[in-house]
C-alpha cells in the first residue's frame, strides 16, 4: 500500500532530480504550483498472483507540470503556437497525454 505522503515525496524527488535548475523558483523567496500524474503498478511477482505477501507496488511519475501563468487575450494566437494556459495541472495533463500517445506507439 502507499500513502499520500509517499506519493508527494516521490513527486518532490522527481522535481529536484529530473528537472533542470533553470526556471525553478528561488526556494527562499518564490514558490510555484506543482501537479503530477503517478503510475502505480503491482510488483512483477504480484502481477501474476504468485505471492500471499502484502501488496507491493512500483510508483513512477509519468508526467509533471509547474506554473501559475496564463497569457492575456491580446497575446493569444489563432495558429496555436503559443501556450495560452501554463497552470501546473494543465501542463501535467498535456504531458500525460504525450506519455499515453508514446505508450500507444510502443
Amino acid at each position: 500500500m502507499w500513502t499520500a505522503d509517499e506519493i508527494a515525496q516521490l513527486c518532490y524527488e522527481h522535481y529536484r532530480t529530473r528537472l533542470p535548475k533553470q526556471g525553478k523558483p528561488d526556494p527562499n523567496r518564490e514558490w510555484t504550483l506543482l501537479a503530477a500524474v503517478v503510475k502505480i503498478q503491482p510488483a512483477a511477482d504480484q502481477a501474476h498472483g504468485i505471492t500471499n505477501k502484502p501488496a507491493q507496488v512500483t510508483k513512477e511519475v509519468v508526467s509533471m507540470g509547474t506554473g501559475t501563468k496564463c497569457i492575456g487575450q491580446s497575446k493569444m494566437r489563432k495558429s496555436g503556437d503559443i501556450l495560452n494556459d501554463s497552470h501546473a495541472e494543465v501542463i501535467a495533463r498535456r504531458s500525460f497525454q504525450r506519455y499515453l500517445l508514446h505508450q500507444l506507439h510502443l
